[in-house]
């Protein structure tokens, strides 16, 4: 079984820090730039009910990273760890972690 593990932090050079150390461990996942939703809402224009994403999109993440990592069931407990870690138990570094079992997964390094 495996296991998607979606970590939402702070982008500082930590955070980049701990994305290279993951990718030189074998970790492949997902990077995309987020926001979180007050930072959000004042772009937003009072005569517009929509935003386009493209106008949120940036090549250098800022604000907030978030990234996912499809993992084997194995490997969970220590890429969680190394993030907790990594974050001092998300203090030194602010946000959260989720995990999901995967019920059916192709392709990701197999």
């Amino acid at each position: 079984m495996k296991s998607l593990v979606i970590a939402i932090l702070e982008h500082v050079p930590a955070t980049e820090k701990l994305i290279r150390s993951l990718s030189k461990e074998g970790y492949n996942g997902t990077v995309i730039n987020a926001a979180g939703l007050h930072h959000v809402l004042p772009k937003f224009s009072d005569q517009s009910a929509a935003v386009s994403l493209a106008t949120m999109v940036e090549d250098v993440p800022s604000g907030n990273i978030t990234f996912f990592v499809v993992v084997d069931e194995d490997k969970k407990d220590a890429l969680k760890a190394e993030i907790r870690n990594a974050t001092d138990g998300f203090k030194s570094i602010k946000g959260g972690m989720l995990v999901y079992p995967v019920a059916d997964a192709e392709g990701f390094g197999e």
